[in-house]
């Protein structure tokens, strides 16, 4: 079945091959029919402006026709008519002649339309079409009313502006186009698609047929005749020039299915016939030889190649695989090779190659195994593949090229595929290295043949290739038990034997080949050495690691030595990022460091002995040599010895070692200090010496001076003040750059830092005696530094940064003192000792000009004495009397406002630096936290109102800077204290909280006139009034039963309604407020049943209702609502008053009584809402009367409801109709 898909393909190929000739031909015809269609646009347009001009009056005509023209007039017609009718289709060959006529024709009158556009010109052209009113295209062109050209002609020619209107020319769809392409391409084809399908279909089921009926003998014959058929068929098509192509192709297809059929007669079970397996592998060798010979006799890669595969291909496909096999396959791929011996095929040896390195993996990865003999043959098979190929570059056609991209990669595939080869054939012998080293040999001499022969990148690959042969036998001498640092040593010395040389030739490609495998060596040897000091390889895979690592570090080390000795090789082995820089200088490095690791492994902390002689090898290197590798070195073993020391002496125990360990690092610090530049910066090397030695002093201090607190606290600012004094010195001597000045004084501060949190931590232990001895102590040290300048020989001296870092001492005075006073000082009288240091501290800066940061922190100690004076007031925990406790804040106190004097007082004060402005607030906030601590909570508020008036007198006659809102925020304090109060003493005020909260509220009044006199707001003003009608308004609520609280509402809405007309009050709308509440209280929440007792209430109520709305139309402006307003919300709380009062018999009653009177209100206001609002509670009257009262009511009060009902309706009908005119 295979070969008859096969030879479908092969047809499918042919017909392919006849199908884009076909469709090259069509695309031509497509492109001529598209010219067309572009030129019958085009004359569209024309004949469309000469129509539009000649019915608009453009050309004239003229009343003598020549005779001669006539035949022009029959040419003409036809050409509008064709024109007119031109289709996209395949024109027939006799009328090409015509449609030429045709387009001369039109010429004609476009060049007429071209010169008319100035004048109108008479035509003939015209003249014909006008006396020709039979002819079909004559009408289509001129219109047949001869009485409007002649009216036309009379006017004079006018050129019209008028742009004819373009017709839009239809645009097929490109699926439409490709439809008709489709459908032209079967309408001429389908015959001949049709006729190879059928016939294909019948060779093939004749073949079937065949096939089935015959042995495997036979139907290896029907192959055979098939092939011999495919063959022969190319002598008859090779006499065509067009179907030589075809034919080769044929021939290649017959060889192919010879082929095919040779291996079918051994393997496949539908052809097998030979059941020897000698006579099967001659039957595929003859039908190889058969393949590659037609490949060959063509001439040309592509057939070659093509054969080449299939042969291969075969071979893969054998199920047995056999040595016979494998060698078969070497032979086919050797001889393919040597086929193109004379030619410079490269990509047919490329194929060549990869298809037999495809075929060798196959063959290995079907499980296939070989005896050790056999293994031998199959090596010698692959060198004969591999061998073959290598020669081929060295022939003369590939002389004097420096590049051959094909060739360069093919000759790469093809070490590939011998490494490859001998891997996946390896016989595991030791004497491997041998053939290895040969081999690298070998190589090494093809490459000087190839540079002999001056091609280049031969030459290159040949030395590369040697290159890693070589490199190959060294890792192979593992198998003879020498160890895995050794190896590395011997190739790490490889290639910078192979550097070196390359580099001297001056071969810059292989160069840098080499330089790259330098850096991946660096990397590797680093990667592995880490794995050996780290025990993840065995131990005994290694010699001695620590030997190894010394014998790396000497061969790395003396690679940049030997550049610097000998300047030629300079960039021998220069770092790819940064050319100056040694590669091997680096791997130095870190053989140095894995030296040291394996050091401490053996010997513990003794490494640093090595640490210590290494950090003096590369310093001695950068004195010696000036490079940035040695440069590189010192400064990295500089730091290690810097950092590793101090970590040793930190963590070890007290040991002699100690000492030297602090002699070594103290000799590596100095031997730096004076090699002091690193990359031309002066600042790095001394900055980390001065990190080092201080803190090792830090330390050795914290190690042997921890028992001795006053010893330790002292030397620690001693150390401090070394660095200051230090600092002197260098600078005197101009030999410190002014970075490391600042950082020499930073370090200064370091200890002074550390020494203060030292005493801070160490105060428990100490008296008082102690304490303020040691502050006395820091104090002067830090006053001796805040004031150094003064005590200067050259007091115009000054370090940079002095100005800024300097001031930074009187922090750690105050720090000191407030450390004696936090610690000697009891609670209570630590504020006064607070607010004193803060006075002291402000005298200090008026008087010096160091102490200039003094004015921040005096303020700072002020508020510090504040607060802490009001937190002792808040814990009360002392045992002293209240007596000292009050004495205590009230001292304090005075000291701040004797610091407030004096800071409000000075002139000198920076206006960006002056906060004066804050410490009336700051005495503010201190007596609000000391009201609310110790006054009860009833008294709380009318302070607080005093304390708002107080300020408002500071502000106002003292002129101190304290913004008004200060003010309304201790009134709210107040109301809030307040309405706290009344909320935890809901009814149960006596007699003294009413006299309290009513003071207060009076105060706020009285503050709420003080405050309208400088409120240059008004909506504040109003808030203001609001808030205090508020704050009574809940204290009455809380307070009040509720029978009163609508008499309150009434009398509060009637005294702010007399304020407002007075101009006191700026709410117009408070009073209306209170009204509805009052409206609200009466109709739900006051009475819930009628009483006598309660009849006074219920008639104050109404009166005082009545009165507001009387004063309210008296005293209020006029607005569209008021009526409303004013009416509405009586009549809903007396009825709802009524409704949930009163009897429910005599309710209809009344509620019928105050629809009479809201009808009466309605009349005399003229409001005729009031009206419908009447009527509609008349109607709910009725509603009632009807449902409820003439149902449930004793018979006496259902007659007096109804007559009382009655009347008043008959009394609302003679008021409406007495006064109808006042609702219109």
């Amino acid at each position: 079945m295979d070969f008859w898909i096969f030879l479908l393909l092969i047809l499918f190929i042919i017909l392919y091959s006849q199908i884009k000739d076909l469709k090259k031909r069509f695309n031509n015809a497509l492109s001529d029919i598209n010219k067309l269609k572009s030129e019958n646009n085009f004359l569209k347009k024309e004949l469309e402006s000469i129509k539009y001009k000649l019915e608009e009056g453009f050309i004239t005509t003229s009343p003598v026709i020549p005779e001669t023209e006539k035949p022009l007039e029959v040419v003409q017609e036809q050409g509008i008519e064709n024109i007119s009718r031109i289709d996209v289709e395949f024109v027939p060959p006799s009328t090409t002649e015509e449609k030429q006529i045709v387009a001369e024709t039109i010429n004609t009158p476009i060049e007429l339309s071209q010169t008319v556009s100035q004048t109108p010109v008479a035509t003939p052209t015209s003249v014909e079409f006008i006396e020709e009113p039979q002819s079909k295209t004559i009408q289509e062109v001129v219109p047949t009313e001869i009485n409007k050209i002649n009216s036309i002609e009379e006017k004079e020619a006018i050129p019209f502006t008028k742009q004819p209107t373009k017709e839009e020319i239809y645009q097929e769809s490109a699926f439409s186009i490709f439809l008709k392409k489709a459908e032209k391409q079967f309408a001429d084809n389908w015959t001949g698609i049709l006729g190879t399908a059928i016939m294909v279909l019948g060779i093939g089921y004749l073949s079937i047929y065949t096939a089935l009926k015959v042995s495997p003998f036979f139907r290896i014959l029907i192959l055979w005749l098939y092939a011999g058929l495919f063959v022969g068929s190319y002598y008859i098509l090779k006499k065509k020039e067009k179907w030589v192509n075809t034919g080769l192709w044929l021939r290649s297809a017959g060889a192919s299915l010879f082929l095919f059929s040779c291996f079918g007669a051994s393997q496949i079970d539908a052809l097998t016939f030979i059941s020897n397996t000698t006579m099967g592998y001659a039957l595929i060798g003859l039908g190889i030889g058969v393949n590659l010979y037609v490949g060959y006799i063509i001439k040309k890669q592509t057939f070659l190649s093509l054969h080449v595969v299939l042969s291969i291909l075969i071979l893969c496909v054998i199920p047995d695989k056999l040595l016979i096999t494998f060698l078969l396959a070497a032979i086919t791929a050797t001889i393919g090779i040597l086929l193109s011996y004379k030619e410079k095929w490269e990509y047919h040896l490329l194929i060549v190659i990869i298809g037999f390195v495809i075929f060798d993996i196959w063959f290995n990865a079907q499980g296939t195994k070989l005896t050790a003999t056999e293994n031998i043959f199959a090596i010698l098979g692959i060198i004969t593949v591999a061998g073959s190929c290598l020669f081929m570059p060295y022939r003369a056609i590939y002389e004097n090229s420096y590049f051959d991209k094909p060739a360069f990669i093919t000759h790469l595939t093809n070490w590939l595929l011998f490494a490859t080869g001998l891997l996946l054939h390896a016989t595991g012998s030791k004497f491997k290295i041998v053939v290895l080293f040969l081999g690298a040999i070998i190589c090494f001499f093809m490459a000087l043949k190839a540079r002999k022969k001056k091609v280049y990148w031969l030459y290159n690959l040949d030395g590369m290739v040697s290159f890693i042969l070589a490199g190959l036998s060294i890792i192979m001498l593992n198998d003879w038990n020498i160890g895995l640092d050794i190896i590395a040593c011997i190739l790490y010395s490889l290639v910078l034997v192979c550097l070196f040389i390359v580099y001297k030739e001056k071969e810059v490609l292989l160069h840098k080949i080499l330089l790259s495998v330098n850096h991946f060596m660096v990397v590797a040897l680093t990667i592995f050495f880490a794995l050996l000091v780290t025990n993840n390889i065995e131990a005994n895979q290694s010699f001695t690691i620590l030997f190894s690592s010394i014998l790396l570090f000497c061969i790395a080390i003396a690679v940049p030595i030997i550049s610097q000795v000998k300047k030629e090789y300079l960039e021998v082995d220069s770092l790819f990022l940064e050319k100056s820089i040694s590669i091997n200088g680096l791997l130095a490095m870190i053989f140095s460091t894995i030296v040291i690791l394996k050091w401490n492994a053996l010997y513990g902390n003794s490494f640093y002995y090595a640490l210590i002689a290494f950090a003096g090898i590369w310093f001695f290197l950068k004195w010696k040599f000036d490079a940035k590798t040695f440069e590189i070195g010192r400064i990295l073993y500089y730091l290690l010895t810097i950092l590793i020391g101090l970590v040793l002496i930190n963590i070890q125990d007290k040991t002699y070692q100690d000492v030297l360990f602090s002699i070594g690092l103290f000799a590596i610090i100095t031997l730096n200090w004076y090699q002091k530049e690193f990359y031309k910066n002066d600042f790095y090397v001394r900055f980390s010496g001065i990190v080092g030695v201080n803190i090792l002093l830090l330390i050795l201090n914290f190690k042997y001076l921890s028992h001795f607190e006053i010893l330790q606290i002292f030397s620690l600012f001693s150390i401090g003040l070394l660095n200051h004094e230090f600092l002197w010195v260098a600078y005197k001597r101009k030999n410190l750059c002014s970075n490391n000045q600042s950082i020499l004084y930073l370090f200064y501060f370091l200890f002074i830092i550390i020494g203060t949190l030292t005493f801070i931590f160490k105060t428990t232990t100490f008296s008082n005696t102690n304490t303020a001895l040691i502050s006395i102590g820091v104090v002067l040290i830090e006053s001796y530094v805040l004031f150094g300048k003064r005590f200067r020989k050259f007091t115009d001296d000054n370090l940079p940064n002095w100005e800024k870092l300097n001031v930074f001492n009187t922090e750690f005075i105050i720090i000191t003192t407030l450390i004696f006073g936090i610690s000697c000082i009891r609670i209570t009288y630590l504020p006064i000792y607070i607010a004193s240091l803060g006075i002291l501290f402000f005298i200090a800066f008026q008087k010096f000009t160091e102490c200039k940061r003094f004015l921040v922190y005096s303020f700072a100690l002020t508020v510090a004495a504040t607060v802490l004076m009001v937190s002792t007031a808040l814990k009360n925990n002392t045992t002293d009397s209240f007596f000292y406790v009050y004495l205590s804040q009230f001292i304090s106190f005075t000291i701040t406002l004797a610091y407030s004097y004096l800071y409000i007082t000075d002139k000198n004060i920076p206006e960006d630096k002056n906060y004066s402005f804050i410490l009336p607030y700051l005495q503010n906030i201190g007596l609000l936290f000391l009201l609310f601590i110790q006054l009860d909570t009833n008294c709380i508020s009318l302070f607080l109102m005093l304390l708002a008036i107080s300020n408002y007198f500071v502000i106002t006659r003292l002129k101190v800077k304290i913004q008004s809102f200060t003010i309304s925020i201790i009134g709210l304090l107040s109301i809030t204290n307040s309405l706290n109060y009344s909320m935890l003493q809901w009814n149960h005020f006596s007699f003294s909280d009413w006299f309290l909260q009513l003071g207060a509220i009076t105060l706020g009044f009285v503050l709420v006139i003080l405050l309208d006199k400088i409120e240059k707001v008004e909506s504040l003003k109003s808030y203001n009034q609001i808030t205090i009608n508020a704050w009574l308004s809940f204290i009455m609520f809380s307070q009040l039963e509720h029978k009163w609280l609508p008499i309150f509402w009434c009398v509060v809405a009637i005294l702010n309604l007399y304020l407002y007309h007075k101009k006191i009050s700026k709410v117009k709308d408070i009073h209306f407020v209170y009204y509805l509440l009052a409206n609200l209280h009466l109709a739900f929440f006051s009475f819930n049943f009628y009483e006598t007792k309660f009849l006074i209430f219920y008639l104050l109520i109404f009166i005082l209702l009545a009165v507001y709305i009387y004063l309210s139309y008296k005293w209020m402006e006029e607005f569209k609502l008021k009526n409303s307003l004013l009416i509405y919300p009586a009549t809903l709380s007396i009825g709802s008053f009524l409704y949930l009062t009163f009897d429910k018999g005599i309710l209809t009653f009344f509620w019928i009584l105050e629809a009479l009177g809201l009808l009466i209100l309605g009349i005399a206001l003229k409001e005729k809402y009031f009206r419908y609002v009447s009527l509609l509670l008349v109607g709910l009257c009725l509603i009632r009367l009807m449902f409820f009262d003439l149902s449930n009511a004793d018979f006496l009060i259902r007659a007096l409801v109804l007559l009382g009902v009655g009347v008043v309706l008959l009394v609302m009908n003679t008021l409406f109709k007495k006064y109808k005119d006042r609702f219109e």
